[in-house]
């Protein structure tokens, strides 16, 4: 219960946040980086770190599972890893379906077509872009990380801003974007610490 009420209150503000910079930021800021900022390549560097969270997950996880098939001891922090694995896939999936249902313009598609604001349920290369993607499949991990690492909390949550920054700076998601990705990615990781502590759970209750 407890988890599933900092989820709703999260999910609240983000609500909230969106709908001021839907109103109020994400036009304009889109529209002076484009202006303002020629060359995205500090912006991609920026960005890249959220480029290793599927890709190492999914290794993990076939890994993990050749592991398993051939009767082999479980790999070192098999636990946590499996927590961040799990949580990565999830937020990869949910923003998949979320992406579809509000059906956002890109910042691409205001600059070139004159195209903003939220589309339900559209389909195209100019929509998507909600909530950010590479934002949501960071932010799981690393935000699983922090919680049960507290002491990688710091350099989690910097990562985490600088690929959002990136992803901004470089023209590709609103602000807005980035703060519905950060929210996917911090309820995948709730979802996944409460899932794997109940099989926890489960399993010590076992004759």
């Amino acid at each position: 219960m407890h988890a599933l009420r900092m989820v709703a209150i999260n999910a609240l503000i983000c609500a909230v946040l969106v709908a001021v910079c839907a109103r109020y930021v994400d036009e304009p800021v889109a529209l002076f980086v484009h202006q303002t900022f020629s060359n995205p390549l500090p912006f991609q560097i920026m960005a890249a770190p959220s480029l290793l969270a599927l890709p190492l997950a999914l290794m993990f996880l076939t890994l993990a599972a050749f592991h398993h098939a051939m009767g082999q001891p479980r790999l070192p922090h098999y636990d946590l890893l499996l927590r961040l694995s799990l949580a990565t896939l999830v937020a990869t999936t949910a923003k998949d379906e979320l992406k579809w249902l509000f059906g956002r313009a890109w910042p691409s598609a205001l600059v070139n077509e004159n195209i903003y604001g939220f589309f339900p349920f559209t389909l195209g290369p100019d929509y998507g872009s909600f909530p950010s993607g590479h934002t949501a499949y960071i932010s799981a991990p690393l935000l699983m990380l922090a919680i049960l690492k507290p002491k990688y909390a710091t350099i989690c949550l910097v990562i985490i801003l600088f690929v959002m920054a990136g992803l901004i700076g470089g023209g590709y998601h609103y602000p807005g974007d980035t703060i519905a990705g950060l929210f996917t990615g911090f309820a995948a990781a709730a979802g996944v610490r409460v899932m794997m502590r109940g099989r926890q759970g489960q399993e010590g209750r076992r004759p």
